[in-house]
């Protein structure tokens, strides 16, 4: 574990994306680098971040995921095409009820990549509001 806490500093944001979901398989001796990996500059690395943190399912890891829900929903008006996709999807992994209003908002983005996206994620959310926005977004 401890390698691939050391990973999550390498300069190379898709290294530092595949270390915090690894470390999301080795349990709660985890959520201490992956709360650090949450500050990472990578939007992918965050997400995976909080992604392995939900997976943990302590409640120490619960709540940070849940703290780390805004910063999410700001990343998903990142005028990079990428960032606002992989906020997305990691607000679908980690499941966020709370940001099915946001997300039927984006559904209003002018990149059609982001679109799709945020619907594949409202119907996995699966709340009654997010499957009538993915209804009427088809």
């Amino acid at each position: 574990m401890n390698s691939l806490k050391k990973v999550l500093q390498d300069q190379n944001s898709f290294v530092r994306t595949y270390a915090a979901w690894a470390l999301g398989t080795m349990g709660k001796d985890a959520v201490p680098a992956l709360v650090q990996a949450l500050q990472d500059e990578d939007t992918s690395a965050r997400g995976n971040a909080a992604e392995a943190l939900r997976r943990i399912g302590t409640p120490e890891a619960i709540k940070v995921v849940e703290d780390t829900v805004s910063d999410l929903l700001q990343s998903l008006r990142d005028q990079d095409v990428c960032v606002p996709r992989v906020a997305a999807e990691a607000l679908g992994e980690i499941g966020s009820e709370d940001a099915v209003p946001t997300l039927i908002q984006v559904l209003q983005d002018e990149n059609v990549g982001v679109r799709r996206r945020v619907a594949r994620v409202l119907g996995r959310i699966g709340t009654p509001e997010a499957l009538k926005a993915v209804k009427d977004f088809q």
